[in-house]
């Protein structure tokens, strides 16, 4: 919907002097035993400068300093050390330093000083404009949405702007402010915003993971290619018509991860299996903007972006920081940006992960970039900050985060932040770190207040293969391990994302059939035709999908996708007209589990309360402190078991009748918590009494 364009109002009289813009750096320190704290670094020679205490343990300096990057370090009581509360470092040689950005002063600037939304749409932002030194007054404003509509802006007095709609429909609306001085200096401010029933963030959200060249085309369903390495020919136009016709609402999703969207190399290209493979899958970069045609070119993605966006549903993009394909120009201009030993090879004998994980080349013809050359953070994080603003995105997956320095990561998430968190609207960055099942400190090193939203849960994934798809250990097992990754991470503030498989290991279904996965390319594993196998799927993703943070489902995973290691775990999706019942019962079961999440506030964001852990029993709670509390249990054996849950005390105490989500027809109450779980059963409970439980069991 357009709106109607109201004319640029411009700055008159009486608007009165705007504030100017202070870009003064400071600097605190907190240290109550320390004697004397003192700033060092390039701006003053790396000399000490001392910085002043409140005598309680508070030490502070305010650096006036011309714009560009300072390097530096705290001395405390002598001893030189980055600094713990800055987010930024840089290497200087091999040593690593804090790093410090000025802005430049000479330029205007706005700050947001308010932004929201209704969820009938009405919307306010309001900003200041700030003068740059010596500057002139405003002279005008004007707005508009990502897509075009024109908003109403009115200037006030001392450089107060705000800008107003009404009548905005649900979806995403982000606000693109400029402003502009007598002297025909502007400044721009970006404000996302969302009109929706109720404000969202990321631990509401159902990610739906898709590998674009392999999900559909303009005409629909897709074939498999010649060779499991080829191309299928999925594009944008393919996965909007899925977008358009409710698919992803089915599912309960909210959020759609898009494979990278770069342009990849022509021709194929020789994998460390030895086999062909053409760059289908987008992690080849040979350019650092653009869409590959292929996929449908920038329009494209445009346009899927601002569908989703109208549906109330977010887009995260698959980036890739860590590499370049040898034909990326960065790679011919400046090849000191480059880790320099292409013969090393992640995982080859002579350059093991263990040793050389920040160095490593994936393969001879990807350059590994060497994030301790600060040109390199100077020319990829704008590239990767210009992907979220070209398209309006929502968050971005962070591809091979522990192949990059922390700070590295740092660099994305501050560049990332400042270019798009200006309001209340967070982007949400998700990094991969591919780890083993007790891997939690490789895991947790890149989250906290300067790192990444959230990761994979890693450990989890591999628990729910070990007990449901191999059947190996007991519940208790899996109980220890979401405990100790809700402790890992507690604090964090982050919003992990639990999964049962991605398109870089074999398919949950195949692993659970007990399938033959040693030859993805001459025997690849046929789709069981027992019901075993799908029980088993559906058991892991109801763990998954009931368990905090942001749950991801797989392109496929949602009907019993079969497949071996990649690229087997990455064969053309199949929609309904080409689904066995078998797989189309599967996908009526966790599609419901989809849509009880999105039904469930406790879901979401309740916390997470263990019940029991016996043998093949596993039961937790989820409580929002709302009365409508959730349970999910499992029996992950042969034979039926029969449970009485602790449901005398607590949030589930007072809900009268517990419904079965998956089949609709089981129910409990806690005044009858006696519940037989049959073989390879998952049931989670929500109340009857939910507005929403209609939708979910349609």
């Amino acid at each position: 919907m357009k709106l109607a364009p109201p004319a640029v109002v411009i700055l008159i009289a009486s608007a009165g002097c705007a504030p100017s813009r202070d870009c003064a750096a400071e600097l605190w320190y907190l240290d109550g035993g320390a004697g004397e704290v003192a700033v060092t670094g390039d701006f003053n020679g790396w000399g000490s400068q001392p910085m002043e205490t409140d005598g309680a343990g508070t030490w502070h300096a305010r650096l006036e300093l011309p714009a560009g990057a300072y390097e530096y370090l705290i001395e405390v009581d002598g001893e030189a050390a980055m600094d713990p509360f800055a987010p930024l470092t840089r290497w200087d040689g091999e040593d690593e330093v804090s790093l410090l950005r000025v802005a430049d002063c000479a330029q205007p600037a706005l700050a947001l000083e308010s932004a929201e939304v209704t969820a009938s749409g009405a919307l306010a932002v309001e900003a200041t404009w700030l003068r740059g030194a010596g500057g002139a007054r405003l002279a005008g404003a004007e707005a508009e949405t990502f897509d075009g509509s024109t908003l109403a802006v009115s200037l006030r007095s001392r450089g107060r702007i705000s800008v107003a709609a009404s009548g905005l429909p649900p979806g995403k609306h982000t606000v693109l402010l400029r402003a502009w001085d007598g002297d025909d200096d502007e400044a721009t401010l970006r404000v996302p915003l969302w009109v929706e029933d109720a404000p969202r963030d990321w631990e509401d959200a159902l990610i739906y993971q898709v590998m674009v060249d392999r999900f559909a085309d303009a005409g629909g369903g897709l074939s498999e290619p010649d060779a499991p390495g080829d191309r299928a020919g999925g594009d944008l136009v393919g996965l909007l018509a899925a977008l358009e016709s409710g698919y992803f609402e089915q599912l309960g999703a909210d959020t759609l991860w898009l494979s990278p969207m770069y342009q990849n190399p022509d021709g194929r290209w020789p994998g460390a299996d030895g086999r062909e493979y053409e760059g289908y899958h987008g992690y080849w970069p040979i350019a650092p903007a653009g869409v590959d045609e292929r996929f449908g070119g920038d329009d494209a993605l445009r346009a899927l972006v601002s569908a989703a966006h109208a549906r109330e549903i977010r887009v995260i993009l698959d980036v890739v920081p860590n590499h370049v394909h040898e034909q990326h120009p960065w790679y011919d201009a400046s090849p000191e940006w480059f880790n320099d030993d292409p013969d090393c090879i992640c995982g080859d004998y002579t350059c093991p992960w263990s040793d050389a994980i920040e160095t490593c080349w994936f393969t001879g013809y990807l350059p590994d970039l060497d994030w301790t050359e600060p040109e390199v953070a100077e020319a990829v994080a704008p590239a990767t900050v210009a992907w979220a603003l070209d398209y309006d995105l929502d968050g971005m997956r962070i591809d091979a985060v522990p192949m990059m320095p922390r700070a590295a990561l740092r660099e994305l998430v501050a560049g990332l932040g400042d270019a798009l968190e200006s309001g209340p609207t967070r982007f949400y960055t998700l990094g991969e770190t591919f780890t083993g099942p007790e891997d939690y400190a490789d895991i947790r090193t890149n989250l906290g207040p300067f790192g990444l939203d959230g990761q994979f849960e890693f450990p989890i994934l591999w628990a729910l293969r070990d007990l449901i798809a191999w059947e190996v250990g007991d519940a208790s097992d899996l109980a220890a391990v979401i405990d100790e990754s809700l402790a890992q991470w507690a604090g964090s503030g982050s919003v992990m994302a639990p999964f049962v498989g991605n398109h870089d290991m074999t398919r949950f279904l195949s692993e659970a059939a007990g399938s033959d996965l040693s030859s993805p390319w001459d025997r690849p594993p046929d789709a069981p035709a027992e019901a075993l196998p799908y029980d088993k799927l559906v058991m892991a993703q109801a763990v998954a999908l009931t368990l905090p943070g942001a749950p991801v489902i797989y392109y496929g995973d949602e009907y019993g996708q079969p497949g071996a290691n990649d690229p087997d775990s990455r064969r053309v999706m199949r929609f309904a007209d080409d689904r066995s019942a078998l797989e189309a019962d599967t996908f009526a079961r966790v599609a419901r589990l989809g849509r009880a999440r999105r039904c469930s506030h406790a879901l979401r964001r309740g916390s997470y309360q263990p019940l029991l852990a016996d043998g093949a029993a596993l039961a937790f709670l989820r409580d929002a402190g709302d009365g409508l509390p959730a349970l999910t249990a499992i029996n992950a054996s042969d034979e039926a078991i029969d449970l009485t849950l602790p449901l005398d005390a607590g949030a589930a105490h007072a809900v009268d009748r517990f419904v079965d989500v998956i089949d609709g027809e089981v129910f409990l109450s806690a005044g009858d918590p006696a519940l037989t779980l049959p073989p390879w059963t998952a049931r989670v409970f929500l109340p009857d009494t939910l507005d929403c439980l209609n939708e979910v069991l349609q």
